[in-house]
């Protein structure tokens, strides 16, 4: 039954409301609904059900269901349904229903001006369509037997439309919706007609007509040819990758690496001259393979052509004075799987060798392929086993082959990061920073996020003046969020907590660490917020929450070179944050007045007051003495070694950054376990951390509080980045959680893009999940974004110019990059922050929507923990 009603809209800036009364049927007669109530509207944001207020006489229990979906430009429709939580028929009893939003942004368009998309039936479905009619032109000679498709799109929904030729009448659910449509052509794709529409977006309004027109361009013949590579017959290349090469008339147009069994399609291409289509000569393990050209005609036909057996010569390439080569493995430790190790000589017609299935068991294994004269770089690749990372390493590198004498090459298998930590996904998981707004659960569930992170305490900093009141305290709070976005996702959610036990973001380092007052106050709050967490344990959640602790302090005392033994005091404002809580353990003595007992002590107060909780540390990309090293390599003067605990001058790279992080974390006890003594006099062991969590900084990356404190980052400085956090897991032998990585995009051309200070634009986002869009082209990104101006100060190490920075290196964003993250020992990645783009609507006017919707599409097939 479709119902008329009242409805009456307050446009508040940032909640503005609406309150729906007087229903009645469409005939004017009494309202009767059995169970349930429909309404559809769209909204400039998000309803929760915590915005809904359903008033009625008699009074009735009553639940709401709730489904958004997002439209462009801050604007979502709704779905609600609403029913008696006990099932009972409502009748007529509904007297008011009234209803907030948590507005997108304060330019998201007046909830007035949506007035007519709101509609409401008794037991079914409202009636919310219009009628698009489309006039369409005969569809061209050659091509009457397609389908013409075109697509409707209106925000995340899209709508294919199957057209003929004539007019057709269209039932479409009101809205405005952009309109394309692919070229019209052959299954071959050899004869082709664009496709053309009268407007490019149409407005559908309900119970009233639109119109749109299509025509087509001129027909247009090409030429297509289909390149397959099929040789079951050849094994030893079932598994290479095949340069394949396209030359039309002469000159090179396309190149792509094929396997066995893999096909690509070339369309397009003139219908004049000739093309010859080639497999590059590969020489490996002393064969030499050679393929015949394939050519043709390019005559506006399709052309089939495939690389097989019959295409292929081998011969024999076995040089004198070859060498047999002994591959020596020494495995830390022996596990049942193998690995391959590949010789590659660098030159034109490159000749490799691949040694395959080698066993990971210690023992030298005479090879039977000899190896001919010249110089190779050893490929090996890191793998992955029962989830823990592998790390292959050969020695000599270049290996050189001068004579016929038997070579050895010495190759190191050691064991890195067990990626499996406990309250996380057995994959490559996600998660985002909440803020506690009331859409937070509805965003969260959206993206399918596998944990949440949120500062504890009251002003998330550490609380070092007084006792917090546990009123403040919100982990309580952010566990029951995980809870209630788990519920909705019917998967795992892990609760975050970031804590300061000692907060040296603040500066000032050197007295705020030696506080003996603030040490007592944050350890004592830090307990409280442990308690609460650990109360929540159930066998439904056997780990409650999980720490990130004391963001900068690792970086700031390895910037300033602190030793282990550096004075701070920990064992009384310890003594008496364990008093103040009634915690009746002895301080072991392994806990010192030194830094590396402070780190001890935050460590062993996880595991005593909180044991089932999962802890990290965190460090920072500048701890080395600045971040300047993203960009290029950087010389600093002044670094500090903790190999010999001195100040030195050093080149540092990615490599080396992670490296120095890594080994200054071991140096100060971060993983060190740590023997005490129980309440009840029993021994026991307190674990060290469980990951280190790495953090660049959490600014997006064309906003001012990003370029012009240094940071703004293309897909090679993100690379760089994602190389330090690979070897600080190396180095380590931990896995790494990257932490606060802003999740916003970069504007493709055609966008709008405006004030850049209410946008938030920037690359993390697109450099996680791909954005093909931009691919691989400068000019691909919008030119307000390429042409900030950064500082002077900066130009040296960053360019003057966005555009300038993307200039400097080749770089692709078609794929995600995420895909070899477990092989750099990161296990999980957090993204967004309080004031960066993440995953939730509530920060920077819901800039997160483009990053909710691919971290859903993720969970549909995560990266497993394997090879």
């Amino acid at each position: 039954m479709q119902l008329d009603f009242t409805l009456n809209i307050n446009n508040d800036t940032w909640y503005p409301t609406a309150d729906i009364s007087g229903f009645k049927s469409k005939t004017g007669g009494r309202v009767d609904i059995k169970e349930k109530l429909i309404l559809t509207f769209s909204a400039p944001g998000k309803i929760t059900e915590g915005d809904i207020t359903v008033s009625s006489n008699p009074w009735i229990d009553f639940k709401a269901q709730i489904e958004s979906t997002e439209v462009g430009k801050g604007v979502f429709d709704i779905i609600v349904t609403i029913s008696a939580k006990d099932g009972q028929a409502i009748g007529n009893a509904i007297t008011n229903i009234h209803m907030g939003v948590n507005a997108s942004s304060d330019t998201a368009p007046k909830w007035a001006s949506m007035s007519d998309s709101f509609t409401a039936a008794a037991d079914g479905v409202p009636d919310v369509d219009g009628e698009l009619v489309i006039d369409c032109a005969a569809l061209p000679a050659g091509l009457e037997s397609r389908n013409l498709q075109l697509e409707l799109v209106r925000g995340e929904k899209k709508e294919l439309l199957t057209i003929k030729a004539g007019t057709s009448a269209l039932k479409v659910a009101a809205g405005t919706y952009r309109v394309q449509a692919n070229d019209l052509c052959t299954l071959d794709g050899t004869l082709r007609a664009a496709v053309k529409l009268s407007a490019a977006e149409v407005v559908i309004n309900k119970g009233q007509r639109s119109h749109l027109q299509v025509s087509f361009a001129r027909t247009v013949r090409s030429t297509t040819i289909d390149i397959a590579v099929d040789l079951p017959n050849v094994p030893a290349l079932i598994e290479e990758d095949l340069d394949v090469v396209c030359l039309e008339n002469g000159v090179v147009k396309h190149r792509y690496t094929l396997r066995h069994g893999q096909k690509q399609r070339l369309e397009n291409l003139p219908v004049s001259g000739k093309f010859v289509v080639r497999i590059n000569d590969l020489k490996f393990n002393n064969v030499h393979y050679v393929f015949s050209d394939i050519t043709g005609n390019l005559n506006g036909q399709f052309h089939d052509v495939a690389f097989t057996g019959a295409k292929l010569q081998q011969r024999d390439d076995t040089q004198s004075g070859s060498a047999k080569l002994v591959i020596n493995i020494k495995a830390e430790k022996a596990v049942p799987t193998t690995f391959d190790l590949r010789l590659t000589d660098g030159k034109d017609t490159a000749r490799q060798y691949r040694f395959a299935s080698l066993p990971v068991r210690s023992g030298s294994r005479e090879q039977s392929v000899l190896v001919a004269r010249g110089s190779y770089q050893v490929e090996s690749c890191s793998f992955i086993y029962n989830g823990v990372v592998h790390y292959v390493d050969a020695a000599p590198c270049p290996l050189t082959v001068d004579s016929s004498k038997p070579l050895q090459l010495d190759v190191t298998i050691t064991e890195g990061a067990n990626l499996h930590v406990k309250g996380f996904p057995e994959f490559l998981s996600f998660g985002g920073c909440a803020d506690m707004s009331p859409s937070n659960v509805d965003d969260l569930a959206e993206a399918r996020v596998s944990s949440l992170f949120k500062y504890s305490g009251d002003d998330g900093m550490g609380d070092a003046s007084d006792y917090l009141d546990p009123a403040k305290e919100p982990t309580s709070k952010i566990i029951q969020m995980a809870r209630d976005v788990s519920a909705k996702t019917s998967e795992p959610v892990l609760p975050v907590m970031v804590s300061y036990t000692c907060n040296l973001s603040l500066g000032d380092v050197e007295r705020i660490i030696k506080d003996p007052v603030r040490h007592h106050y944050s350890f004592a709050n830090f307990i409280q917020s442990l308690k609460m967490a650990q109360a929540m344990r159930d066998d439904a959640h056997p780990v409650p929450a999980g720490y990130i602790v004391n963001p900068d302090y690792l970086g700031e005392c390895q910037k300033y070179g602190f030793a282990p033994e550096h004075a701070i005091p920990v064992r009384q404002p310890l003594s008496e944050a364990l008093a103040h809580h009634g915690v009746n353990v002895t301080i072991p003595a392994a806990i010192t007045d030194t830094l590396k007992g402070y780190i001890k002590a935050v460590n062993w107060l996880v595991r005593v007051v909180a044991p089932d909780v999962v802890l990290g540390w965190q460090v920072n990309l500048w701890g080395v003495g600045g971040s300047q090293w993203i960009y290029s390599d950087f010389t600093y003067d002044d670094v500090f070694d903790p190999a010999d605990g001195k100040h030195k001058k050093m080149t540092l790279d990615p490599t080396l950054a992670g490296k120095l992080s890594a080994e200054y974390a071991l140096l100060v006890g971060v993983f060190d376990e740590i023997p005490y003594t129980r309440a009840d006099g029993s021994s026991a062991v307190a674990k060290g951390a469980d990951f280190m969590a790495a953090d660049r900084y959490e600014a997006d990356d064309f906003t001012a509080r990003a370029y012009k404190n240094g940071y703004c980052y293309t897909p090679y400085e993100w690379d760089r980045t994602f190389d330090f956090c690979a070897a600080l897991s190396r180095y380590l032998r931990q896995p790494v959680l990257p932490w606060q990585v802003p999740a916003s995009r970069l504007a493709t051309k055609d966008e709008q893009v405006g004030e850049l200070e209410e946008q938030f634009w920037g690359t993390g986002g697109s450099y996680l999940m791909g954005h093909p869009e931009i691919g691989h082209s400068v000019e691909a990104i919008n030119d307000r974004l390429l042409n900030i101006e950064f500082l002077d100060v900066h130009a040296k190490m960053m360019g003057h110019t966005p555009r300038e920075l993307f200039n400097r290196h080749a770089w692709d964003m078609s794929e995600p990059k995420y895909r070899d993250f477990p092989l750099r020992g990161i296990f999980h990645v957090q993204v967004g922050g309080g004031a960066t783009t993440g995953v939730v609507s509530a920060v920077n006017r819901n800039s997160s929507s483009w990053m909710r919707s691919r971290l859903k599409a993720y969970r549909d097939n995560p990266v497993k923990f394997k090879g």
